[in-house]
């Protein structure tokens, strides 16, 4: 039998740092974490378009990779853009990140993701503002309902959702 008083440090991908900002959401236990509710849900499940999209609306759409990351650098210090073109069988549209440099070899052109952002235009052109993605076929981010926590500066919405599902992985074994 899981004991659900257990320190919270002993859950997978808990070490010290996250101790700590975990107990700043009154997260000790296992039983706290495991019933630490989110404030709401955001359907990822259902895509659209790219010419369906409407300007800010937040959407799942579906498209091929047509080019390589673009990197623009800015003016701005410490600000760098990057752009990647998308096409579906609709149209085509731009999807932009801010300081994502890990982002430059994440994609493969001809290969299929889903991405979910925040739909705007520039000039004519739509884009989709610092999505989420998967490949398609992945629901690690997308394609699904997505509970969205209350959280601290520094523990983002994957890290507590995956330390969540490593917890509920422990109770059920």
């Amino acid at each position: 039998m899981v004991d659900l008083k257990q320190d919270v440090k002993y859950i997978k991908g808990v070490g010290p740092n996250r101790v700590i900002l975990l107990n700043k959401l009154g997260i000790y236990t296992l039983e706290d974490l495991i019933t630490y509710y989110p404030r709401e849900h955001e359907d990822r499940s259902k895509s659209i378009l790219i010419k369906e999209a409407q300007i800010g609306q937040e959407a799942l759409i579906e498209a091929v990779v047509l080019s390589k990351i673009q990197i623009i650098p800015t003016r701005r210090k410490n600000m760098t853009i990057y752009k990647l073109l998308i096409q579906d069988t609709s149209s085509s549209a731009v999807v932009v990140w801010y300081n994502q440099a890990y982002l430059k070899d994440k994609f493969k052109i001809g290969q299929k993701y889903t991405f979910f952002g925040k739909i705007s235009k520039k000039d004519t052109i739509i884009q989709i503002e610092s999505p989420v993605f998967d490949i398609k076929g992945s629901k690690k981010n997308t394609g699904k309902i997505i509970p969205i926590y209350p959280l601290t500066y520094q523990l983002s919405q994957n890290t507590i959702r995956q330390i969540i599902e490593n917890a509920l992985e422990q109770i059920q074994r």
